[in-house]
């Protein structure tokens, strides 16, 4: 069944809602830097992923953390176990695979062990990164959603009781759910919305308490 006029309104209007935070951290200057929105914080952790430079993959990469921990109190203790543990070899070949490729599959990142990076919550979050227009976040927030309703796309993915893990199987689901938010903005918005924002809407649905109406409307789409 496809989305009804109201439904297709409910989730525009969740993706022109959509709000988090748009913080990043100058680890040159060490003091906060924030953005006017985020798609400044998009385009100033993308620059520093695809670069080639490991030391500035290094802050791109502790800018995921940092932004995606902006709401909790354990940011810092993250960041900071990060940049501390992360090997010059992992960060030489993390500048080489995201130089290479924007659209890297999720076991190729899981590959590098970069610490803090280990499951599929924040690997998700570099691709979303790396390539914001076919490339989404997926994480325990969204797998929300499954829970009140079975029937989605959601449906491949499998979730640890403390964490969803980068494994074949969860990379496969990934790469589907990023499909379906292609086509979700292919089908109902024009093509206008990229997979990111999307995402982003069915997310800010779920941090609406909208849960079963987001479920709804990732059935129906």
């Amino acid at each position: 069944m496809p989305l009804s006029p109201s439904q297709k309104e409910i989730l525009r209007r969740a993706i022109r809602d959509y709000s988090f935070p748009p913080e990043l951290y100058d680890f040159i200057l060490d003091r906060p830097d924030p953005q006017p929105d985020t798609r400044a914080v998009e385009a100033k952790i993308k620059a520093d992923l695809i670069c080639g430079d490991p030391k500035r993959v290094k802050n791109g990469l502790s800018n995921v953390l940092y932004w995606g921990f902006a709401r909790m109190a354990i940011r810092d203790t993250r960041v900071g176990v990060f940049r501390n543990n992360v090997t010059d070899d992992g960060l030489d070949r993390a500048a080489k695979l995201f130089c290479t490729s924007i659209s890297p599959p999720l076991t190729a990142i899981g590959k590098l062990e970069l610490p803090q990076f280990s499951g599929v919550s924040f690997v998700s979050k570099i691709r979303m990164f790396l390539n914001p227009e076919t490339s989404a976040t997926l994480d325990r927030q969204i797998m929300k959603i499954h829970r009140a309703r079975r029937a989605t796309v959601l449906a491949k993915v499998r979730v640890y009781p403390t964490q969803i893990p980068v494994n074949s199987q969860n990379a496969e689901a990934y790469e589907l759910w990023c499909r379906r938010m292609v086509e979700i903005s292919t089908s109902y918005f024009g093509g206008n919305f990229r997979a990111a924002d999307v995402e982003r809407g069915f997310f800010q649905l779920v941090q609406n308490d909208e849960v079963s109406l987001a479920g709804e409307i990732l059935e129906n789409a």
